[in-house]
């Protein structure tokens, strides 16, 4: 009776187990492939978007601070009537006040009827085509403005950016407007965004040269290849999939009109895993527990439904011993 019951017991176990451990599978693996699909297809797309979009903000905010300078009555009235005293010092408290409320490191502007280069406070230099091939070449060229981005001349490491306006009216050249701000803020930005625990962000030129993140000495090539780089250096963007030194990375791109480069997002897919599979290891845990609670449960039924069968059995046969033994006494007739 108690081999039955034992085997009773196991029988009830490996059913449980075998239930739970197939609904268990098929619910991870629908869970992971959701999960993993929905990452990829919109919230790692949209988390490289939120990113580009705050950093095109920043840098259109600059460049509205540029062609603002082009758009002030006051500057081409005051190159036109000669450039006077009294009109520069005003035009130097428009710039100081420009480029506190924008924070801007510096803002410019030459004039191409004196060739005086002035900045916040004082004519800086004569502007001359050897020094300055830069003006002439926004000068004669069809563009409305230049965007040039640099690291500062001092050594200071620091990405500066300047952001160069013709100041024209009436199709009548009068002088470029400029501004120049430290890039730091995008900077710290950048390298300070995540997706998920490991994701990072950096910004490339078009040749896939790093020019702000963690590592700004390598190429994306170095990571992606040659034929990836080539997929992501575009101006639509584009999402690749890779294996590279034992990680499975999803890596986006966004392009960057204003500045010419672009961002790339990087994840660490098995990152995305981390929660779910914890999950899963809870899961297992209460699997364990619940098995160990239905092996004694199932002992316990077994043990009670044998106590029951065995009574059912003394009863029966107790029952035919007393109905046999009637018979034995009975007299023939």
């Amino acid at each position: 009776m108690k081999s039955l019951r034992m085997r009773t017991a196991l029988v009830l176990s490996v059913m449980l187990l075998i239930c739970v451990s197939v609904v268990g599978l098929v619910t991870y693996n629908m869970a992971k492939n959701l999960y993993t699909d929905r990452v990829e297809s919109k919230e790692f797309p949209l988390a490289v978007n939120e990113v580009g979009y705050k950093i095109e903000s920043y840098i259109d905010k600059i460049i509205d601070a540029s062609y603002q300078i082009t758009q002030n009555s006051f500057l081409i009235d005051w190159v036109k009537n000669g450039e006077d005293e009294h009109g520069r010092k005003v035009l130097f408290d428009y710039f100081q006040t420009l480029a506190k409320n924008l924070k801007l490191d510096t803002i410019m502007f030459g004039s191409d009827r004196t060739l005086n280069y002035y900045v916040e406070d004082k004519i800086l230099k004569v502007i001359n085509p050897e020094n300055d091939k830069w003006y002439y070449a926004l000068k004669d060229g069809s563009s409305l403005s230049l965007i040039d981005i640099n690291k500062a001349e001092d050594g200071s490491g620091k990405i500066m950016m300047y952001i160069n306006y013709k100041v024209q009216k009436d199709d009548k050249f009068y002088g470029i407007a400029a501004t120049g701000v430290n890039l730091s803020e995008i900077v710290n930005f950048v390298q300070s965004q995540k997706i998920g625990r490991g994701g990072k962000f950096l910004l490339v030129d078009e040749k896939g040269d790093i020019k702000i993140g963690k590592d700004v000495s390598g190429n994306l090539k170095d990571l992606v290849g040659d034929a990836n780089l080539k997929k992501l250096i575009n101006e639509n963007g584009s999402y690749i999939s890779l294996d590279k030194d034992g990680r499975n990375l999803l890596i986006g791109s966004k392009y960057i009109k204003s500045m010419g480069w672009y961002l790339i997002g990087e994840l660490d897919k098995d990152e995305l895993l981390e929660d779910l599979n914890s999950l899963a290891y809870a899961s297992v845990g209460v699997l364990v527990v619940v098995l160990i609670l239905g092996l004694l449960l199932s002992l316990y039924l077994s043990s009670y439904l044998l106590k029951i069968i065995l009574k059912l059995k003394t009863g029966l046969l107790s029952f035919f011993d007393l109905l046999n033994h009637k018979t034995n006494k009975a007299q023939p007739i």
